[in-house]
């Protein structure tokens, strides 16, 4: 029989980090549990295994595997290394929880590729594919798409309006309340605005989106929160992966939170595409002569 590990070795491999690399291996009922172990790595597990076991409904001989399968002596030893972890956090603000400043920068790059994989699967596998359908639906016949977010979100509203336009569509990006609220207030019943928010907290955004909503305009959420006020105030919802870290509002979006909204403005755009079809696939290939043209010009005029 193997000696017990001690804690300090425990903190060698965060808990996050053992489940990114054995998650493949467990069972359905498995995942469960370690599903819930990665939703709530930040905090105490105070539960026993009973309780635990009862609120996920799985048997505590599954969840005494897991714990083995992550590198445990059992249960109270995993328990253990939460509690200390929850205790151990460094106070840089929205950084992954897995990201040391001890790490090298390989090892950095390595938990954060898992990371925006794990944050893009999250994403994918939250979708509902009747908001999703209804979101492409009324992208592909808006008279007009309006895009609103503050901070990080707003440039990913400025890529949302970048693609969007080149395919024809009557697209533009707004960042600043004042701006986002005049717009809302001038949209017709066959645009659609859509607002950008990971924590669903951005009173410009929700704001904006409600005013677009009673003007009846379409109006589509893409945040973290499915009960906040963003996502409240739109037609159709589309929810990101949120990590169990706390966020603190005005300090940047989770680095997790920026790739999954990026994948959905994608997705959305594709989905548009292959809805419009001909048409969008004309005016690709319009704009993409137009720029090749310019910049061959240019290329030419300085030579």
């Amino acid at each position: 029989m193997t000696e017990p590990r001690q804690l300090s070795d425990l903190q060698q491999s965060d808990l996050l980090e053992r489940i990114q690399e054995r998650y493949g291996t467990l069972r359905k009922s498995e995942r469960i549990v370690a599903d819930f172990l990665r939703d709530n790595a930040s905090k105490r597990l105070d539960s026993s295994i009973t309780e635990l076991g009862r609120n996920l409904g799985v048997s505590e001989a599954t969840i005494s595997r897991v714990s083995r399968a992550l590198g445990y002596e059992g249960y109270p030893d995993m328990k253990l290394s939460l509690a200390e972890g929850a205790r151990s956090r460094r106070s840089f603000v929205n950084i992954p929880l897995e990201i040391e400043d001890s790490d090298s920068l390989i090892s950095t790059s390595g938990k954060l590729a898992s990371l925006l994989i794990s944050g893009i699967e999250g994403t994918h596998r939250m979708l509902d594919a009747q908001r999703l359908d209804l979101a492409v639906e009324a992208l592909h016949k808006a008279r007009k798409i309006v895009f609103v977010g503050v901070g990080g979100a707003a440039s990913i509203c400025d890529e949302a309006a970048h693609l969007f336009m080149k395919a024809g569509f009557d697209a533009t990006s707004y960042r600043d309340g004042y701006t986002q609220t005049i717009v809302a207030a001038t949209l017709q019943p066959d645009d659609v605005m859509v607002g950008i928010s990971h924590t669903g907290t951005t009173e410009t955004v929700a704001d904006a989106l409600l005013l677009a909503r009673e003007r009846s305009a379409t109006t589509i959420a893409i945040t973290s929160n499915a009960n906040s006020d963003v996502a409240k105030a739109s037609s159709v919802s589309l929810i990101t992966w949120g990590a169990s870290q706390q966020v603190v509002p005005l300090h940047g979006d989770f680095l997790e939170g920026r790739i999954s909204q990026l994948f959905l403005i994608d997705l959305l755009y594709v989905g548009t595409l292959f809805r419009t079809g001909e048409k969008t696939a004309q005016s690709l290939r319009t704009t993409g002569a137009a720029l090749e043209k310019r910049y061959r010009h240019r290329k030419n005029d300085e030579t």
